[in-house]
């Protein structure tokens, strides 16, 4: 998956998650800035690694505390 489709995966995941519009989400704003506590952050998590089929940290999110860093380092450009 290219960065810009996680990133879209992981707006729409968020929004879902936290009872947003897809619009409200920022993909620059921090996980926890959006609502995302710890519970959700794993939840997202494993379903990320289903999505991609490989294995990933649960802490993922805390590191890359964005949608669009997350996406990125997972699509390769932020690694």
């Amino acid at each position: 998956m290219t960065a810009a489709e996680l990133e879209d995966w992981l707006v729409a995941r968020v929004a879902a998650e936290m009872s947003l519009a897809v619009q409200a989400v920022d993909a620059e704003a921090p996980f926890a800035e959006l609502g995302l506590g710890s519970l959700e952050a794993v939840a997202i998590s494993g379903e990320l690694e289903e999505l991609l089929g490989r294995r990933l940290d649960p802490t993922l999110l805390w590191e890359f505390p964005t949608p669009r860093r997350l996406a990125d380092h997972l699509a390769g450009a932020g690694a």
